[in-house]
C-alpha cells in the first residue's frame, strides 16, 4: 500500500450459494475466486453478490483470504439487505482501524430510505425502496475522508424473459412492461444515490466520494433507451455535466476502448449488439482528479483487471469459473 490505495469493486456471482454443500467441483470454484482476490492485491474490494450474513463473511476471511482481509462490519448488524447477495466491503488488514461502514439510518436521512414512483407515467404511486441497501465505507486515508458507495441495483431480470420476447405477440409485450417497470426502479433507486452525494456536497465544499458496484444496465439497454424511456442509469449517477463542480468521473473514461467491459453477455434483444458490455463501474468526484485533496487520481489509473482474471480462469473448467463478471479497479496515488 503504502503511497497508493488500490480499489477494486468485483461480482462474484452467488457467492453465498456455493458454500451450499461444497463437493469438489464447488471448491475448485472457490479456490480458483481465492487466488483471484490475493492475485488482484487490492488495498479495498467492494465484494458484490457476497455471503449473507457475518458470519459467512467472517469465515469467507478467515478460512479462504487467510486473514489478509478483514470485512467492515455495522453496527447492530445494520445493513438492510434482503436476498442473498450481499454487499461487502473488504480491507486489508492493516486499514481494519482505519474503516468503518456509514449506519443506513444516516445514508436514509441524507437521502431518502423509500420513495414514490410512478410507472409508465401513471398518477397512481407506488413506493419504492433499495432491496440492496448501499454500503457506504468511510475510509480515512491520508488525514483525509474518503467515502466509497457500494451499489448493486436489482436485477431486471423477468422470469422466462428470452423464450417471451422471442415468441413476440402478447408475451412480448408483457415482458418490455415488466422489464420497463423494473429498469424504473433502478433508475430511482440511481437517484437515490446521487441524491446523497448532493447532500454531502451541501455539508463539506469538496465531498471525495467514489462510488462502485454493478448497474445491471442490461439486456436491451439500447432498445429501452431510444424506444421508451430515452435515458441510462449511469448518466443519472453521474450527474448533470453543466454542475460540474459534482459531476462524477469515471476510472475507465480513459481506458482503451476494446477493453473498456466487464462481461460477456448475448443480448438476446439486441443481436447484434457488441457482447462486451460494461456493467461495472467505478467513479469518482472532481476533488479526488482536480488536486485539491492528499492524493489524486491520475490518467490510466483505472482498468478492468482482464489479465489476472482470464489466466485464472482460462486453466479452469467452466463450472469453476470465478464469475461471469471481470473485476474493475482504480489506483489512488498520495501526492
Amino acid at each position: 500500500m503504502g503511497d497508493t490505495l488500490k480499489v477494486t469493486s468485483w461480482n462474484v456471482e452467488w457467492l453465498d450459494k456455493l458454500f451450499d454443500n461444497i463437493d469438489s467441483k464447488k471448491q475448485k470454484r472457490i479456490d480458483a475466486i481465492k487466488k483471484e482476490i490475493l492475485d488482484i492485491d487490492a488495498d479495498v474490494l467492494c465484494m458484490l453478490e457476497g455471503v449473507k450474513g457475518e458470519a459467512k463473511i467472517d469465515a469467507f476471511c478467515t478460512d479462504i483470504l487467510e486473514n489478509k482481509y478483514v470485512a467492515v462490519k455495522a453496527v447492530d448488524n445494520d445493513y438492510k439487505i434482503q436476498g442473498r447477495q450481499w454487499i461487502w466491503f473488504l480491507v486489508k488488514t492493516e486499514l481494519r482501524d482505519s474503516a468503518s461502514l456509514l449506519p443506513t439510518k444516516i445514508y436514509d436521512e441524507f437521502s431518502s430510505a423509500s420513495w414514490d414512483v410512478h410507472y409508465w407515467g401513471d398518477f397512481e404511486v407506488a413506493r419504492h425502496k433499495h432491496y440492496r441497501h448501499p454500503q457506504v465505507l468511510i475510509l480515512e486515508w491520508q488525514n483525509t475522508r474518503l467515502e466509497l458507495v457500494g451499489l448493486h441495483t436489482k436485477s431486471k431480470f423477468v422470469r422466462s424473459g428470452k423464450s417471451s420476447w422471442n415468441a413476440g405477440g402478447e408475451k412480448q409485450k408483457a415482458f418490455i412492461r415488466d422489464a420497463i417497470k423494473a429498469r424504473i426502479k433502478m433508475t430511482t433507486e440511481v437517484a437515490n444515490v446521487r441524491d446523497y452525494i448532493n447532500t454531502k456536497f451541501e455539508q463539506v465544499p469538496n465531498p471525495a466520494i467514489m462510488v462502485m458496484g454493478d448497474l445491471n444496465d442490461g439486456p436491451g439497454k439500447e432498445f429501452f433507451e431510444t424506444q421508451y424511456i430515452f435515458f441510462d442509469l449511469l448518466s443519472n449517477l453521474q450527474g448533470n455535466v453543466f454542475e460540474a463542480e459534482r459531476f462524477l468521473n469515471h476510472a475507465l473514461f480513459d481506458f482503451e476502448d476494446n477493453l473498456r467491459w466487464s462481461v460477456n453477455f448475448q443480448d438476446f434483444i439486441d443481436e447484434h449488439r457488441d457482447p462486451h458490455i460494461l456493467l461495472d463501474h467505478i467513479l469518482f468526484t472532481q476533488s479526488l482528479v482536480d488536486g485539491s485533496l492528499p492524493f489524486i487520481i491520475e490518467s490510466k489509473a483505472g482498468y478492468v483487471e482482464h489479465e489476472i482474471h482470464d489466466l485464472i480462469n482460462a486453466n479452469n473448467p467452466k463450472y469453476a469459473n470465478t464469475s461471469d463478471h471481470k473485476p474493475v479497479s482504480v489506483v489512488i496515488r498520495k501526492k
